[in-house]
């Protein structure tokens, strides 16, 4: 069974539901989840090798302090060491743009940068199914989210079209052994849930009904 670590700081946890209010007891049921509140319990549980899966629901990780650069140092290191790790959540709305561009490109040496928050129609694209399994997915649904460019095509899960470029709603791409996603859902419906379970490997075919 995998093990799922959420980091919860700034209050609003999967606990109290107030975030993807049906994914808490999916995974709950498909995997041994823990909520870590503080940084340093995160970095405990990193440092211990027990997550498989670490979902990064606000921005406090990438804040210049220096607990929340011990921790993400430590994600970066782990993730490359084969965790497959997610940004979600109400990282989306909170984020200092520039800084998540500096660390999409400084420590997990990807293109990605944020292009804009708007709202498209998005469609899925073609993935290589051993990355993420695509069955459970809807085709197209209308999206509210901070969309990223510079996503190659082969690392773009959702596209939309801005007036000038096509822009990714998620993305997902190898660091070394692992992965790093990118959800830039900002309203916690039921397609970025099924998102985030298919990037877990944590989907079922009755999430595709």
């Amino acid at each position: 069974m995998p093990n799922v670590l959420a980091l919860s700081f700034e209050g609003f946890s999967f606990s109290s539901r107030q975030l993807f209010p049906q994914l808490l007891p999916k995974l709950l049921s498909r995997a041994a989840l823990h909520e870590s509140l503080t940084i340093q319990d995160a970095l405990n549980y990193v440092s211990t090798g027990w997550p498989s899966i670490i979902l990064i629901t606000d921005a406090v990780v990438t804040h210049e302090t220096e607990e929340s650069k011990a921790l993400l140092d430590a994600i970066v290191d782990y993730t490359k060491h084969g965790c497959t790790t997610i940004f979600m959540g109400f990282v989306a709305e909170t984020v200092d743009h520039h800084r998540l561009n500096v660390i999409f490109k400084e420590y997990f040496q990807l293109r990605w940068r944020i292009a804009e928050s708007a709202k498209h129609e998005t469609t899925l694209v073609p993935v290589d199914e051993f990355m993420i399994r695509t069955s459970s997915l809807v085709q197209t649904f209308d999206a509210e989210a901070l969309f990223l460019g510079g996503v190659p095509s082969a690392q773009t899960v959702y596209a939309g079209t801005s007036q000038t470029s096509v822009v990714a709603y998620a993305a997902f791409a190898r660091v070394g052994l692992g992965k790093l996603g990118f959800v830039g859902d900002v309203n916690f419906g039921e397609e970025p849930e099924k998102l985030i379970l298919a990037m877990c490997h944590l989907d079922r075919p009755e999430d595709s009904l």
